[in-house]
């Protein structure tokens, strides 16, 4: 079954260039945190000298990762940001590339460290929530 949430309402756009050796994910969820941000959409372009992304494995209901630790250009990344309990979730893929263009992708996890600059786009919006699915093991969006 297909379930929809349509919302109305957007907010305010927040928008950010992180710096060399800042982590992507720290610095999204700090910005997250400063601005009492509800929900939101995002998305970000730049480069980094090293990225960190995941997998979710379903049959061991846990997050596999591995690192690229070169110089890699994001060429997309996109995501989420909804509220879970008292806290929030940062819900975001990342595809980057290399000098040859070879393309990783993932989830973006701890440890994608800006080389140049990231520029970020949040657009906030009416609150989402994330409750536990025991099925996969994850927090999916309530809908």
């Amino acid at each position: 079954m297909v379930r929809t949430l349509v919302t109305g309402t957007t907010g305010r756009v927040i928008v950010l260039r992180l710096e060399p050796g800042e982590d992507i994910l720290k610095s999204i969820e700090k910005t997250v945190a400063e601005q009492k941000l509800q929900s939101g959409h995002l998305s970000l372009i730049g480069a980094v000298s090293k990225v960190h992304l995941g997998y979710y494995d379903l049959h061991e209901k846990v997050y596999k990762d591995f690192t690229i630790d070169e110089e890699l250009e994001v060429v997309s990344c996109t995501g989420n940001i909804s509220r879970l309990n008292e806290g929030y979730v940062v819900h975001a893929h990342v595809i980057a590339s290399d000098i040859d263009g070879k393309c990783y992708g993932g989830h973006l996890m701890e440890g994608c460290i800006v080389s140049v600059t990231i520029e970020i786009v949040i657009t906030e919006f009416t609150e989402m929530s994330r409750a536990r699915d025991d099925a996969t093991g994850l927090n999916l969006l309530n809908l």
